[in-house]
């Protein structure tokens, strides 16, 4: 199994919004729940797959040094969704809500959530679909009590293409490091691989909209992306 990364950039200090005071921290995805991400993107190819991110602030050492991060802890998929290979809904909504007030139950905080973009896509970047979709779940949090996330989402993007070999290999993966971004490289078959782009965006309300309306559907957002990160070792 063969493991690249390549030198990373320096880091600009996390911002905060003006009227909220939140954090748009870099993320640093632990080792499960990166394994998770992967392989819930690679077992649906060619339709987009989706899920929560259960995390919480914290201090990791990065580069030799410490740095405030969100620590992606878990990932949850949904199992019941429609998938296409250009969008993804809740097909069932009573079952997506009963999954966020199972967590809740547990006293784990969502902190945003995930989904695909399968090959070919238009851009390597949030869609306004997506945005569309993240104000529905906010609204959908919102009404079970969780009232974090109106102040930010986070939102991971994987961005996968499968490539096809004429001439076979073993199984492989290794990291390359994009600045910000990570791309991701698993060979599951002798002439299959896949490649995933993980990138990682906030997504908050600007203060006017959210003052303006109470409804989340209504609010003007903000996207800011930031660094991700991944353990050294993944094993």
């Amino acid at each position: 199994m063969r493991k690249k990364r390549q030198k990373r950039h320096g880091r600009k200090k996390p911002k905060k919004t003006a009227k909220q005071g939140i954090e748009l921290r870099d993320i640093f995805i632990e080792n499960r729940a990166f394994k998770t991400l992967i392989t819930s993107a690679i077992e649906v190819y060619n339709r987009e797959t989706n899920g929560v991110l259960l995390g919480r602030n914290t201090i990791r050492e990065i580069k030799g040094g410490k740095a405030k991060v969100v620590s992606i802890k878990e990932v949850y998929p949904f199992q019941t969704e429609e998938r296409k290979p250009s969008e993804v809904t809740h097909g069932n909504l009573a079952a997506f809500k009963r999954v966020l007030r199972t967590i809740e139950s547990f006293e784990t905080e969502i902190i945003g959530g995930y989904h695909s973009h399968p090959y070919p896509y238009k851009s390597v970047r949030l869609s306004r679909g997506d945005i569309v979709s993240i104000k529905e779940d906010i609204e959908a949090m919102v009404k079970i009590g969780h009232k974090r996330v109106e102040h930010g989402w986070l939102e991971i993007l994987l961005s996968i293409k499968r490539r096809d070999y004429a001439k076979p290999s073993g199984r492989e993966w290794y990291i390359t490091d994009y600045i910000k971004r990570l791309r991701c490289h698993v060979r599951t078959h002798e002439k299959t691989a896949y490649d995933i782009l993980i990138s990682a965006y906030w997504v908050y309300p600007t203060g006017k909209s959210a003052l303006e309306s109470s409804k989340p559907k209504d609010w003007q957002m903000k996207i800011r992306e930031v660094a991700v990160f991944v353990p050294w070792n993944l094993n």
